[in-house]
């Protein structure tokens, strides 16, 4: 975490002071430099991020099984489980090969 707030300190920082020079007009080569700091800052951040995002979604189940929350007057949140649909039991029992059958 440290190295994302010592880029960040660069990125922002002048490359170089030149109050007196105002005789080139400011170009994208200027610019180069700058972008190279976000670049390797947002790679950084990047490869940080990539486990918690991993743990995220591996929390994260399913959303489709749940409906959109609901705010109750009191301020409580709810989130309802959307019903499952309904499983038809079969018509008749199997029958294992030993001649039992499971309820």
């Amino acid at each position: 975490m440290k190295h994302v707030i010592i880029l960040c300190a660069l990125a922002l920082s002048p490359s170089h002071a030149s109050a007196q020079d105002t005789s080139t007009p400011f170009g994208l080569e200027e610019l180069a430099p700058l972008a190279e700091n976000f670049r390797e800052l947002f790679e950084g951040l990047a490869e940080d991020m990539l486990p918690l995002m991993e743990q995220l979604s591996d929390k994260m189940s399913d959303l489709n099984a749940y409906e959109a929350p609901e705010v109750l007057p009191n301020g409580d949140i709810l989130i309802r489980r959307k019903p499952s649909p309904n499983v038809q039991p079969d018509a008749e029992p199997k029958v294992n090969p030993d001649g039992s059958i499971d309820l």
